[in-house]
């Protein structure tokens, strides 16, 4: 139907945002985009088309688009109530994506450590060295293989003080005039939750807005992460059911379910879970990692190394050499020998490149 109105009408701003808004709805990522930037062009003062804008680029992965956008929505909206959520929403979001990059290798861990110690500072010692969607592109560039490991993790440690910056200022400004206590809550979750590792104090700010808003499907698969960061596996079990039965498309839910049967080697009961959460993360590896490992545990080979082997030819990252290790085991399976070999190989030198800088850094003299 909508499409049919936009034939009627083209330019129609309210046919382009409705046709974009359900597309984006229902996964088709790319396709929304067209329909989405006409109405943020039919209405150049109006915030909501660059809201779902962001959310479609960020779905893609484009995340120096998805910035820009919801700021332009800020800006649009004069930081209003709606647009300053969805930003903090992002820069949470993309906090939490960025810091589990860095859980990958040392060097990003004691960048985790470095932004630990920066969250306990006062938030006007922090400095944001510069324009997010720069700072984006900029790591994007680093992760394609154009600049050294240390350098990637500099630009993810900036980035990471940024989002965190920008996270906090929309809160604070959405405290002083908040209309909507529900999405105030949901954001204290998210802060908590994201910039403060704390689960059970995220917890309780999640269920106080679903009691403001019961059946929310956004605050259940909060309320679910929450819940199985804080160990209560029962809980956020149901939770992440309770978000899906309202909304099968919610990411979170379906990583969670994910988490929780890969945790229990449960790898028959995470296929359906994780085959979904690539369909809804197209542009997410670690999705596609835990697919092909799954996969590979359950017997499906063949299937496994057209999910593992695109991430780690991408550079997916792998310090210790478990995943080339998986690889090749796959790959013998198959009998394929000669790539066996090589991804044996390159697992070895990885896990060796580990083990040496394990041994320097124990014997070092920072060691104590």
């Amino acid at each position: 139907m909508l499409e049919r109105a936009r034939k009627l009408q083209p330019g129609d701003y309210f046919a382009n945002l409705l046709l974009g808004i359900d597309l984006l709805r229902t996964g088709k990522f790319s396709e929304a985009l067209p329909p989405l930037k006409l109405a943020a062009r039919a209405r150049p003062t109006e915030e909501i088309p660059e809201d779902y804008l962001g959310e479609a680029e960020a779905s893609l992965g484009r995340y120096a688009q998805a910035a820009e956008a919801y700021q332009q929505a800020v800006r649009r909206g004069h930081g209003s109530e709606q647009a300053l959520e969805a930003w903090a929403g992002f820069s949470l979001e993309r906090f939490r994506q960025i810091g589990e990059g860095l859980r990958a290798s040392n060097a990003g861990v004691a960048a985790i450590r470095r932004l630990q110690t920066a969250a306990a500072q006062p938030p006007a010692t922090l400095v944001c060295g510069g324009s997010i969607p720069v700072l984006e592109r900029s790591l994007t560039e680093k992760l394609s293989g154009q600049s050294s490991a240390a350098t990637q993790v500099n630009t993810a440690y900036e980035l990471s003080i940024c989002y965190a910056l920008a996270a906090g200022k929309a809160a604070t400004d959405l405290q002083s005039n908040a209309q909507d206590q529900a999405a105030l809550d949901r954001l204290l979750g998210d802060v908590l939750l994201r910039l403060k590792g704390d689960a059970k104090s995220a917890a309780g700010e999640y269920s106080k807005a679903i009691a403001l808003r019961p059946g929310d499907p956004a605050l259940l698969e909060r309320l679910a992460e929450a819940e199985l960061k804080e160990g209560n596996t029962d809980a956020a079990r149901q939770s992440a059911l309770a978000a899906l039965a309202i909304d099968p498309h919610q990411r979170e839910a379906l990583r969670t379910l994910a988490s929780l049967a890969m945790s229990n080697r449960d790898y028959d009961g995470a296929l359906p879970w994780l085959r979904r959460l690539t369909v809804e993360t197209p542009s997410e590896p670690a999705a596609e990692v835990q697919l092909g490992t799954a996969l590979a545990e359950t017997g499906s080979e063949a299937e496994a190394l057209q999910h593992l082997a695109p991430a780690l030819a991408g550079g997916y990252p792998d310090e210790k050499g478990a995943l080339h290790a998986l690889e090749a085991r796959v790959l013998r399976q198959l009998g394929r020998e000669k790539e066996a070999a090589k991804a044996a190989a390159e697992a070895r030198r990885l896990s060796n490149a580990f083990q040496e800088h394990q041994n320097s850094s124990n014997h070092g003299p920072n060691a104590n």
